[in-house]
């Protein structure tokens, strides 16, 4: 969808941008569109963002590209590097609708937070899509969600919002049709027996069809879903005690000191790095629970 709206994927219907929209289209393959035998400042100039040098080493710099790496040509660069650089180049654009494509592959953790940094500070706006839930919980206020039936539907707010609600729906899916009726027919089979002690003797009436008496619980399935319930619990925990620990050594590396003892900085990022894989782990292994959750509670 997102290349749709970019053109550069076909499609039947209409694109009609607003008023003045000006926008700047970042996927995968934007990464062979550098020009290979530009220096990074060069490449940052072809943007025609009207910006200083001084103000694109400034950028450069806040995409960890500093001192002699601005000389660099794109040639010698990684791809991780070069997914920077293709980001720089992107957000510095004088555009002010950005359209992202997975905008964190190549990046390592505080690549990410600084991407993250500058798109908070962006003035214009911004659709992304990204399978990193850390990352669009730091970006967007507003989901978009695709259903099985091709139909787009909206939740204005940020994405741990969206979870939550996601859950209270799944809950209210415990009170089913399929649910209600049974509890419905149960009320009407019992009322002929309670209206017979006060009313006069009738004819008896036709026999009532009631829903079919629940299968059994499997206590198989209830022990394990109890054992996924724990387990969730367990892993909110451990996902609000990492998310807080990442945010220290983010408070740890923004400090002046931490850059003056070369090795508390380099133990510092290793602690960082780690923090970063635990929670994303963590955020996985969440999301595998809450799936297989709402597949036992689907079978009670």
């Amino acid at each position: 969808m997102v290349r749709m709206i970019a053109g550069a994927e076909p499609f039947e219907g209409e694109r009609v941008w607003g008023h003045n929209v000006d926008e700047s289209f970042y996927a995968q393959h934007q990464l062979e569109a550098l020009d290979v035998n530009n220096t990074l400042l060069e490449e940052m100039q072809a943007c025609g963002s009207q910006k200083t040098d001084m103000e694109l080493r400034a950028l450069l710099g806040c995409f960890l590209f500093s001192g002699d790496d601005i000389d660099k040509r794109i040639k010698v660069l990684s791809g991780g590097e070069k997914a920077r650089i293709a980001l720089a180049k992107t957000i510095v654009s004088k555009a002010n609708f950005l359209l992202l494509d997975e905008p964190t592959n190549h990046l390592d953790m505080h690549s990410c937070d600084l991407l993250i940094e500058a798109l908070n500070k962006y003035e214009g706006s911004f659709l992304l899509v990204s399978h990193d839930r850390y990352f669009i919980s730091k970006t967007a206020n507003k989901i978009w969600e695709i259903d099985e039936h091709r139909r787009i539907r909206e939740f204005k707010g940020g994405y741990e919002e969206y979870v939550e609600w996601k859950e209270r729906m799944a809950a209210a899916q415990k009170s089913t049709p399929a649910a209600q009726n049974a509890k419905n027919s149960s009320q009407s089979a019992s009322a002929p027996t309670q209206s017979s002690k006060n009313a006069p003797v009738q004819a008896a009436p036709a026999p009532v069809k009631t829903a079919p008496p629940p299968a059994p619980i499997n206590k198989e399935q209830k022990k394990e879903l109890q054992k996924q319930q724990r387990l969730f619990q367990q892993l909110e925990e451990k996902i609000a005690s990492l998310t807080r620990e990442k945010a220290r050594l983010e408070a740890s590396l923004s400090e002046p000191a931490t850059y003056s003892d070369r090795s508390r900085f380099v133990q510092a990022e290793i602690d960082y790095k780690k923090a970063g894989d635990e929670l994303n782990k963590a955020n996985r292994e969440y999301e595998q629970v809450f799936e297989k959750i709402m597949e036992l509670e689907k079978n009670q």
